[in-house]
């Protein structure tokens, strides 16, 4: 932003001076900037300078310099155009990369009682769609009700050809305008997880009631093919409780269960607290940006421990972007947000799955 034309100064700085005590106005890299008394209510003042400026296309950042609260000021993004063509292709393609995998994970006359393949494919692809779908609408939810400028979902899909095939990658949502304060990064990184996480949990329960237990011994006299999977600890929890399996006994899942099993893989990657990922967000509204950065590096270790490889990776790409934080961040995190991040903790603990030795 270039040195602003007197009426629009005269106007930003009037809304300034409306919302805050002013004691010095001063301009950095052409942009007028103002420092200010604070108070305790500077939240709520913040949040109505920054619907004030609205309008003018200017958005305030509430910053700490040198021992001093700051005003500052940056150019509002123009709204992006909503093209729905792109995500409605990309969740249609989705779908049927999701069903196709879900037929790959029947097991045939070695699974009687479980779906064949066509019914593998559709209640392995929407039970997973639907967690994939509730964790990324938690996400827009709160973009629209904070006033973040944010894309519609993306999912990616991916054709089951070799390794873990899931038949996708997840989906994203690129935000252009940053959390208003550190509640609403809060809110913006725990909603997803916690939308998807509490859909999982129904899924997991019917897909594990309905899953069967069989003597290890007998599959093997039968010929057929057994892939261990590493279970994370809300399933084993699940399991021990409805199924009771016992020595010797394996687990047959449901393709249900199996999408509960992705939703929940999921949810753990991306509550690792680093970068831009949703833990991230938490972290970097809790803890602020120092220890932001120490997490960060720590959660790549914990993805190498975990066997989360390509994900370590991207976050160490990630990492050099930086996170920009919440335009104000000055103002604390409330006690209910505190509680809102803590229990991202033992859903991460729940859902976790080592995949180090799959």
């Amino acid at each position: 932003m270039t040195i602003l034309p007197d009426d629009h100064f005269a106007a930003v700085r009037a809304a300034v001076e409306t919302c805050f005590q002013v004691e010095e106005v001063w301009f950095q890299d052409g942009r007028p900037a103002f420092t200010i008394a604070p108070g305790p209510d500077d939240k709520a003042r913040f949040l109505r300078l920054r619907a004030e400026l609205d309008p003018l296309g200017v958005l305030p950042l509430l910053r700490r310099r040198d021992g001093e609260t700051v005003v500052l000021l940056a150019p509002k993004p123009p709204l992006a155009r909503t093209r729905w063509l792109l995500p409605i292709g990309l969740f249609a393609a989705t779908l049927g990369t999701t069903f196709w995998a879900g037929t790959q994970i029947s097991g045939g006359a070695c699974t009687p009682g479980l779906p064949g393949p066509t019914g593998s494919g559709v209640a392995f692809s929407l039970s997973l769609m639907a967690i994939l779908f509730c964790h990324e609408m938690g996400h827009k939810l709160v973009s629209i009700w904070r006033r973040i400028d944010a894309s519609p979902p993306l999912f990616i899909p991916l054709p089951p050809f070799t390794g873990l095939a899931i038949g996708t990658m997840g989906a994203v949502i690129f935000t252009r305008t940053p959390a208003p304060n550190r509640d609403s990064l809060v809110e913006l990184g725990a909603s997803g997880p916690i939308a998807g996480f509490l859909v999982a949990i129904p899924l997991l329960l019917y897909g594990i009631a309905h899953s069967l237990v069989i003597d290890h011994a007998a599959i093997v006299a039968r010929g057929c093919p057994v892939a261990e999977i590493p279970s994370p600890l809300l399933m084993q929890m699940l399991q021990q409780w409805l199924l009771h399996p016992g020595p010797g006994a394996e687990v047959l899942i449901h393709p249900m269960a199996f999408a509960g099993w992705v939703g929940l893989l999921v949810t753990a990657l991306n509550l690792l607290p680093a970068s831009m990922l949703d833990g991230g967000h938490v972290t970097r509204a809790v803890f602020g940006p120092r220890l932001h950065l120490v997490l960060s590096y720590v959660a790549v270790g914990v993805g190498i421990l975990f066997g989360y490889w390509v994900m370590s990776l991207l976050i160490l790409l990630m990492i050099r972007r930086g996170h920009p934080g919440p335009l104000d961040d000055c103002s604390g995190v409330t006690p209910m947000h505190k509680l809102m991040a803590a229990s991202l903790v033992a859903i991460l603990v729940l859902s976790a799955v080592p995949l180090g030795s799959f």
